[in-house]
């Protein structure tokens, strides 16, 4: 760990779904599909200390060779699940400090669509926007709901990713130079033509010609964020993302994925400290231990057996309610390779159903507010990581309450936690620096064209949301 703790808090737009709770008196999230429901989290996220509000996404939905089983709606599991990217600008016109970071799909979008709509964004936020870069949602049901034809290789699709970053990159860096628009009366010349470059791309997967329509935006490129576990994934993440998210259970084991990030990033490049490494951990904090203990043993018995299957489904393509309980794990997909890596030589169907009880939600750390601030401090401490992705527990405000009233004021006693600052970027929140815009190292920062004074100041924007 360097410096103080990075705070975010990780929400799907749907009834809750880290934890399949939503059938236990505590949760709160029926009104997921309304703005007030998630301005309400935000102004709790943002007095509370928080740095961003990050939403994951799925297109996809659980489906097997088989279709789609009843228990997928029946349990809520990955659906429904609405479009977050839609309420950011709202979100961020509610609150002043708090960042936003949304999941996009390298598999199903389109680089000049995606760049648009990111950077109009960063604009409407005063550059508090990040995308987190996934290219995989729940594979078998993404392709035939948008008519893709098969699943594609997992390796496939980081080549594809690997050729979209750099495209949207050159739209954001490399279009507008930034004193490009002039915005002169008198001249009739709103931009300098011979400062609006034309992009030419012809890839193996994309092909683009022509100018970007969007001007430069505080950030320019967004805060980068990405989660891939397998090796491919992990250098991906090391020489694109700025922020890696991990699912560490064992500080040590996370010890070692950090080192291997930061070795990664060095490799193409980069510097150690170019990276944040957030990992998500389940909080439940009670009034003492043994009011912790009970409601994390209440969390821990709300999925079904079928809800738990169902999740597994999803992140893997494999239904375990199809397999001999009593046999190993036979087949392997597309996706899901790092869940499927835990298992290879591993426990037999009904033990892994068994397992999933107890490791849904990853990281899981239960006690009175001193007892979670020093596990979490210990944790950051031994594995190296800057921070946490807090996730959801039963669903609702009141367990982010809990932790903003409980927790976070010892966080910021011993240091950990800053006082709330001036609005300004999603990248200087994180990483500081006298702009938001992204660092030398990076391999965005090779697209950049021109010089001179920034169209859109993070400062003038805020005050503008």
């Amino acid at each position: 760990m360097t410096g103080r703790l990075v705070l975010g808090a990780s929400h799907l737009m749907s009834v809750d779904f880290y934890a399949s709770a939503w059938t236990h008196p505590a949760n709160r999230s029926e009104g997921f599909a309304t703005l007030s429901h998630w301005q309400e989290l935000a102004r709790v996220l943002e007095d509370g200390g928080f740095d961003f509000l990050f939403f994951a996404d799925v297109i996809g939905y659980p489906m097997g060779d088989s279709g789609t089983p009843d228990a997928v709606l029946r349990e809520a599991v990955q659906m429904p699940a609405h479009d977050p990217v839609t309420i950011v600008s709202a979100l961020a016109a509610t609150v002043q400090r708090l960042n936003f970071v949304v999941t996009s799909s390298t598999t199903v979008e389109q680089p000049f669509m995606l760049a648009r709509r990111y950077a109009t964004l960063d604009h409407l936020t005063g550059g508090r926007v990040g995308w987190n870069i996934v290219n995989s949602d729940n594979q078998k049901a993404l392709v035939r709901l948008l008519g893709l034809g098969d699943v594609t290789a997992h390796d496939r699709r980081y080549d594809r990713a690997e050729e979209f970053v750099d495209l949207v990159c050159r739209l954001w860096e490399g279009s507008w130079e930034d004193d490009a628009v002039v915005f002169d009366r008198n001249r009739r010349t709103f931009a300098e033509p011979g400062k609006v470059h034309e992009i030419n791309h012809h890839g193996e997967f994309f092909d683009l010609d022509g100018r970007f329509t969007v001007v430069p935006s505080p950030q320019r490129t967004p805060t980068l964020f990405q989660a891939g576990a397998s090796p491919r994934g992990r250098d991906f993440a090391a020489a694109t993302a700025e922020c890696v998210y991990v699912q560490g259970t064992d500080a040590a084991d996370a010890a070692a994925t950090v080192a291997d990030l930061r070795a990664r990033a060095v490799a193409h490049g980069r510097r150690p400290q170019d990276l944040k490494v957030l990992n998500g951990v389940s909080v439940v904090v009670g009034a003492t231990e043994d009011d912790a203990r009970r409601k994390r043993a209440e969390l821990t018995a709300a999925p079904s057996t079928e809800a738990l299957a169902m999740h597994f489904l999803g992140w893997t393509g494999i239904n375990l309610l199809e397999l001999d309980p009593e046999l190993p794990i036979d087949q392997r997909t597309e996706y899901g390779h790092s869940t499927m890596d835990r298992y290879e030589r591993g426990p037999v169907v009904r033990e892994v159903l068994e397992g999933l009880r107890d490791s849904l939600g990853g990281l899981r750390i239960t006690g009175d507010p001193a007892s979670v601030a020093d596990q979490l401090e210990g944790f950051a401490e031994e594995s190296g990581v800057d921070g946490f992705l807090v996730e959801p527990t039963f669903g609702g405000l009141e367990e982010y309450r809990e932790f903003t009233e409980l927790v976070v004021p010892l966080l910021r006693q011993r240091g950990l936690v800053g006082a709330p600052a001036a609005p300004t970027t999603l990248r200087q929140t994180l990483f500081g620096g006298p702009d938001g815009r992204v660092g030398q190292t990076h391999r965005a920062a090779r697209h950049r064209v021109g010089a001179g004074r920034s169209v859109a100041r993070p400062q003038e924007a805020v005050a503008g949301v």
